[in-house]
């Protein structure tokens, strides 16, 4: 029980570089302090179980922290409130994948060939985890740069894996220095892993220093902003309470405004949305050239849909969210899950089938994400929407309450401007709404639960290539290093 408890300590630890914590310098001691234990005889002799539950038992000791915000939704209701103890199994979920990390290290005996696998095998199963099932990429150790405007230049070039990647790189050095110069292991192979560690920190190093100096500020267009953070009762829209009044707000806003974007948050529009006619006041009254971005429910064909609402004068076009999430806009296994019907409702949402992409009247492409979708990043862009000019990001992180879930969201939304090289535009129902540019930077924001307007302006590229086209050939170094490192362990066996 006492290695178990290391284990979980780690996991804990661990957690605090994830936002909103970002106590970075923790990883130089917990992973080097884990390397020992992965190495120490006590524990290799353990079998494979045992070494599969140490896995668990660090990632439950992770997740509980990072995930803690997961049991948020069951407090909104009396009904649910005594079933939080179901958030843990999206903890148990997610902490099995670390389970996998141990166990398959237990089958390797070269110290050094563990080191080399460490990194590659914790992203390998974050990637296998954004997929599996429903797909779930909230926790990344990419996370771990998104505070820092000059490490997530990284990302730019890397990739969300990448950086991942360089961040338990980067942690483990110390233990990587420590194999070379133990006589044992001096050799080539270790050599060669050593100088690849400081030359991935020199030409990471490099890479931020040219993204920053060669920054394009070619612009061909500035345009005005608003975002309205309305911070609306959650309760209130689910129980529809006062729509009129919320309406007469969302109206009184746009009336008294003169910026070129407006944006409202998700699942603003308080009513129903059958017919595009219901919306036509709205657009009638706009002046030329503005556009207003709102978040409504959407009825057709006896479907229901979340959608991304773009406004202009008499022109209308909606975008519908195409990743649901999973107990929150659809219920698997409805009649199993029933009591899941005071979070989820009585009906589930369909899946959008539009194009994501919306051309507004005066040629400004906008990639329309809705909530959680922005997480994924290997499924927003495509050769039809790949040179849009600015994300805009609506969502309502009222369910996440106050704890950590609205940072991590936002920072997560953070790494995915650098990342695709575009300006964002986030608004969320109670925050954290901002302006963020292609290259991190908060432009302005709000606080949590806050009601505001926030002005701002926001320059339009005119060119923003991206390389995530080239993300991939992070998977080409995950081959050569896993099958180096089996080398190594049939030569070099402990």
């Amino acid at each position: 029980m006492k290695i178990l408890f290391k284990f979980t300590i780690c996991g804990l630890l661990t957690s605090l570089i994830f936002p909103p914590f970002f106590l970075l310098p923790i990883g130089f001691a917990v992973f080097p302090f884990l390397f020992f234990l992965l190495t120490n005889n006590s524990y290799i002799n353990k079998n494979k179980i045992f070494h599969f539950n140490l896995g668990l038992f660090y990632g439950i000791g992770l997740n509980f922290i990072v995930l803690i915000w997961i049991k948020q939704p069951f407090s909104f209701y009396t009904e649910t409130n005594n079933l939080s103890f179901i958030s843990l199994l999206l903890i148990i979920y997610c902490s099995i994948y670390y389970g996998i990390v141990f166990w398959v290290l237990s089958f390797i005996k070269n110290n050094l060939s563990k080191i080399i696998l460490m990194p590659v095998l914790f992203i390998i199963v974050e990637i296998f985890r954004d997929k599996f099932f429903f797909g779930f990429p909230w926790i990344k150790f990419a996370e771990a740069y998104s505070s820092n405007e000059l490490l997530l230049a990284l990302i730019y070039f890397f990739g969300t894996n990448g950086i991942g990647y360089t961040v338990i790189l980067l942690f483990l050095v110390p233990s990587i220095i420590f194999i070379y110069y133990t006589k044992k292991y001096k050799n080539n192979f270790s050599f060669f892993y050593l100088f690849f560690s400081f030359f991935v920190i020199f030409f990471s190093t490099a890479l931020i220093f040219y993204k920053n100096i060669n920054t394009n500020d070619n612009q061909n267009e500035s345009f005005k902003i608003s975002l309205a953070q309305l911070n609306f009762s959650l309760k209130d829209k689910i129980n529809n309470k006062n729509p009129e009044e919320r309406l007469l707000k969302i109206n009184d806003i746009i009336n008294d405004n003169n910026s070129d974007l407006l944006v409202f948050a998700e699942n603003d529009f308080p009513f129903l949305i059958q017919e595009e006619k219901e919306l036509e006041l709205i657009s009638k009254n706009l002046k030329k050239n503005q556009t207003i971005i709102l978040g409504g429910t959407r009825k057709e064909n006896n479907k229901f849909f979340n959608t991304f609402i773009t406004i202009e004068k008499d022109n209308i076009k909606f975008f519908d969210k195409i990743i649901l999430v999973p107990f929150g806009e659809f219920l698997p296994l409805r009649n199993l899950f029933s009591f899941f019907d005071f979070i989820v409702g009585s009906f589930d949402f369909s899946i959008g089938e539009k194009e994501r992409i919306i051309l507004t009247s005066n040629d400004l492409k906008i990639l329309p994400i809705i909530c959680y979708e922005i997480i994924f990043y290997e499924n927003l862009l495509n050769k039809n929407n790949i040179d849009s000019k600015i994300m805009i990001n609506i969502t309502n992180d009222s369910w996440f309450g106050n704890l950590s879930g609205p940072y991590q969201h936002f920072y997560i939304s953070r790494m995915r401007a650098v990342e695709f090289n575009k300006p964002l535009i986030r608004v969320s129902n109670n925050g954290i709404s901002a302006i963020i540019n292609q290259n991190g930077k908060i432009i302005s924001n709000t606080n949590l639960n806050e009601e505001t307007i926030l002005d701002s302006k926001i320059l339009i590229l005119e060119q923003n290539n991206n390389l995530v086209n080239y993300h991939f050939a992070i998977y080409i170094l995950f081959f050569i290093f896993g099958t180096l490192a089996l080398l190594i362990n049939k030569k070099y066996n402990d």
